[in-house]
């Protein structure tokens, strides 16, 4: 069964249309992954760093705008997966994978055109170190395009703690605190901004932490629209499930 699974989603990687995240099993994933891609401009001819690649999935949906893709990520079976993905669709895509920390990777000054990363940066330590290592290797007028978990719509500090445990997440950001850091490191037209903003959000936002967010293709693609839908229905309120992050060099 798991290697029809992976058939599929070859399948419809390899020949389906932008955005190919409609075949993630989460809602919450598809819904940021297009907001942080949003109005953001591929030229196609760009190198691009994703912090915390995971498996690569999201990775090379970008690089499929790339000139070529680079994931970083600490988990040596995330690597595994990505770089198995990645060989499979070499002919197609330039990418290029390791299992290692961004202090680590000695990567030059203004190396990459964009550096994305989705929600990883509640899960470091010393998100602070990362953030200003990112600046380094950004090209100048280069753009940061990033999610982290804020979950200020959430108030059951029971509920909070446990999904801190549950995912290893170090810490959960506010939009003001998010907004000053980046611009102190040097970040310049600094954009933070929440979503999943919504009760409806917040509900099966909660129900997710207690099922550990097991949904269905279809049902995330439906859910998915339905949390866009919602959100945009409440254009003022400033608190949300996750923030996004936008900025340049």
């Amino acid at each position: 069964m798991s290697m029809l699974k992976d058939i599929i989603k070859r399948t419809l990687f390899l020949f389906g249309s932008y955005p190919n995240i409609y075949i993630c099993k989460n809602p919450f994933k598809i819904y940021e992954f297009k907001e942080i891609c949003r109005g953001i401009n591929f030229s196609g001819d760009e190198q691009i760093l994703d912090i915390g690649c995971g498996s690569g999935f999201q990775s090379m949906i970008i690089g499929k705008r790339s000139r070529k893709i680079y994931g970083i990520d600490t988990s040596k079976k995330h690597i595994t997966s990505a770089k198995r993905l990645s060989h499979y669709m070499k002919e197609r895509i330039e990418s290029e994978f390791r299992c290692i920390r961004i202090e680590d990777a000695q990567f030059e000054n203004e190396f990459f055109d964009k550096i994305l990363s989705i929600c990883v940066f509640e899960h470091i330590s010393n998100y602070d170190e990362v953030l200003r290592e990112a600046y380094r290797i950004l090209k100048k007028g280069g753009q940061m395009l990033f999610s982290v978990d804020s979950l200020e719509t959430i108030e059951d500090n029971e509920l909070l703690e446990k999904h801190k445990n549950d995912n290893f997440v170090e810490k959960y950001f506010k939009k003001e605190e998010l907004q000053l850091f980046l611009k102190e490191i040097g970040f310049r037209h600094v954009e933070v901004y929440p979503i999943l903003k919504s009760d409806f959000a917040k509900r099966l936002f909660v129900k997710g932490i207690n099922t550990k967010f097991r949904f269905g293709y279809l049902q995330s693609i439906i859910v998915s629209v339905i949390l866009r839908y919602r959100d945009n229905l409440l254009t003022k309120k400033d608190k949300g499930i996750f923030l996004i992050a936008k900025c340049y060099k």
